[in-house]
C-alpha cells in the first residue's frame, strides 16, 4: 500500500517547443500535448519562445528567450535551425515531483510511461530505438560508446536526478571538451549526446539496467502518408507500403505529417474515441 505522501506527489508531463524557420514545433505540441491528456489524464507544461502563440491548455507556459542556443545542421543540401539548448533545466523548470520528459514528435499511444511511475528510480532513459523493420542500436561515433535518447525521460524532484541534469548542462556549456573526450562523430550538440555522456558518467561509466526504460522507442523516420488506428493496432502508410503493428506510443520523424491536417484528424478521432 503505498503512503499518503507517495498519493499526494505530483505528476505532469513536460515539452520543450521552440519554432525554427521550417517547423512550428508549438503546433505540433498543441496536438501531442492532447494525446497525453487523454491518454494519460495527466497536465502538460510547455517551455516555448516567449513570443510564442499556444492553442491547447497548458496547465504552465515557461517562456524564455531562444535566441541563443540555436544550432544549424545540414541535411539533404538543405541547412536547418534547431533550438535544443536548455534542455537540461528540464528539472529546475519542472512544477511536478515526477515528470515525463517527452519531445513534441512523441505520441502517447499508451499508457505505459505512467505505469514506470510506480517503480523506484530517480531518473530513467530510452537505451534502445527500433524501428518496424529492426532494432537499431546507436553509438556516439565510431570509436564512442553506446547513446541514449533525450526524446523520453522520466525524472523525480532527487538528488541524483538534479545532479544528472546538473552535468548535463555542465556538458552542454564545455562541449568541445566533452564531444572529444567521448570520440563522438558529430559536430553540432545533441542532448541525446549530453544525456547519454552524463549518464555513463554518473553510473561509473557503464550503462546500467536501473537507468533504462525497459522497451525500446519505436520510431518512424520514413515518409508517412497516413496513419490509423483500428483494434489496438495502428497502420501507418507510406507511398510505397504499410506498416501495421500493435498499438504503442511512437516517435515521429516527419514533421510535415505532424502538422498536417491528416494528423490533427488522427488526434481528434483519438480524442473522441
Amino acid at each position: 500500500m503505498k503512503s499518503s505522501s507517495e498519493l499526494e506527489k505530483s505528476k505532469g508531463v513536460l515539452v520543450f517547443a521552440f519554432n525554427s524557420q521550417k517547423v512550428k514545433y508549438t503546433e505540433i505540441a498543441d496536438q501531442t500535448s492532447r494525446l497525453v491528456n487523454r491518454i494519460l489524464g495527466l497536465p502538460v507544461t510547455i517551455v516555448t519562445d516567449v513570443d510564442a502563440e499556444l492553442k491547447f491548455d497548458y496547465d504552465q507556459i515557461i517562456r524564455v528567450d531562444s535566441k541563443t542556443g540555436n544550432v544549424r545542421f545540414s541535411k539533404d543540401q538543405q541547412v536547418y535551425e534547431w533550438k535544443n539548448f536548455d534542455r537540461y533545466r528540464a528539472f529546475d523548470f519542472s512544477p511536478y515531483d515526477e515528470t515525463i520528459l517527452i519531445d513534441t514528435d512523441y505520441l502517447m499511444l499508451d499508457n505505459s510511461l505512467i505505469k514506470l511511475l510506480d517503480q523506484p528510480f530517480d531518473y530513467r532513459l530510452m537505451y534502445n530505438m527500433q524501428t518496424p523493420q529492426a532494432l537499431n542500436i546507436d553509438e556516439m561515433g565510431p570509436a564512442s560508446l553506446p547513446m541514449v535518447w533525450a526524446t523520453v525521460v522520466l525524472f523525480r524532484k532527487t538528488a541524483r536526478a538534479k545532479m544528472f541534469f546538473d552535468l548535463v548542462g555542465r556538458i552542454q556549456r564545455n562541449y568541445g571538451y566533452y564531444r572529444s573526450l567521448f570520440a563522438v562523430r558529430e559536430t553540432n550538440y545533441r542532448n541525446d549526446f549530453a544525456f547519454s555522456m552524463a549518464n555513463i558518467i554518473l553510473n561509473g561509466h557503464a550503462l546500467t539496467p536501473e537507468q533504462s526504460i525497459p522497451w525500446p522507442m519505436l520510431t518512424i523516420e520514413d515518409t508517412i502518408e497516413s496513419i490509423d488506428l483500428k483494434n489496438k493496432f495502428l497502420t501507418v502508410k507510406y507511398n510505397s507500403r504499410a506498416d501495421v503493428i500493435s498499438r504503442q506510443n511512437l516517435h515521429i520523424m516527419d514533421k510535415n505529417y505532424l502538422l498536417s491536417d491528416q494528423f490533427k484528424n488522427f488526434v481528434e478521432r483519438i480524442c473522441n474515441d
